[in-house]
């Protein structure tokens, strides 16, 4: 019982940092139309809700990695312990469990205006357990803002706000059963 009510407090704690992003990402469509066409439109703003987000998922992934069993003290190909890395690690066990990765999120809000259906339906946890370029886009968009905002401001779109916006909500399903 102790166990089940943490979780349950755990869980209501990542929802209300989701709705506050949630909250924050629809206020975007006051000031930019959400259609297919501006997927691109980027900002520091949404650049700093992705980091916000991404930071919840690594959270959550890591969380779950742990009560599923996964190795607190994983090894390099050397045997020499390395850290602990949300993607490779937790997100392809959550992976091999759950199959995070063939889930998907239907987007909907009435200031939405996608006609492209693969914008309103798509699984945004699809490539998120691997590296690099391979990775999901938002993933990498995560990665690379948070290393060098400056020049990698580009990759701070709504698109790839969507998609980690989805994948934290994918997340938190799962942390909450």
């Amino acid at each position: 019982l102790v166990g089940s009510e943490m979780c349950i407090r755990d869980s209501n704690l990542y929802w209300s940092v989701y709705k506050n992003l949630e909250k924050e990402f629809l206020e975007l469509a006051n000031f930019i139309h959400f259609s297919d066409d501006q997927l691109k439109v980027y900002s520091m703003h949404i650049a700093d809700l992705i980091v916000r987000c991404s930071i919840e998922i690594e959270s959550i992934s890591k969380e779950l990695y742990f009560e599923l069993g996964g190795d607190k003290n994983p090894l390099d190909d050397n045997g020499n312990k390395r850290d602990l890395y949300f993607d490779t690690d937790c997100l392809d066990l959550l992976e091999n469990r759950w199959h995070i990765t063939k889930k998907h999120v239907i987007v909907s809000a009435p200031t939405f205006y996608f006609a492209n259906e693969s914008n309103k339906i798509f699984a945004p946890l699809h490539k998120a357990n691997k590296r690099g370029s391979s990775g999901s886009k938002w993933k990498q968009a995560y990665q690379a803002v948070k290393h060098n905002r400056k020049e990698s401001l580009k990759k701070a779109t709504i698109e790839n706000l969507m998609y980690a916006m989805g994948a934290l909500y994918l997340s938190l399903i799962h942390i909450s059963e």
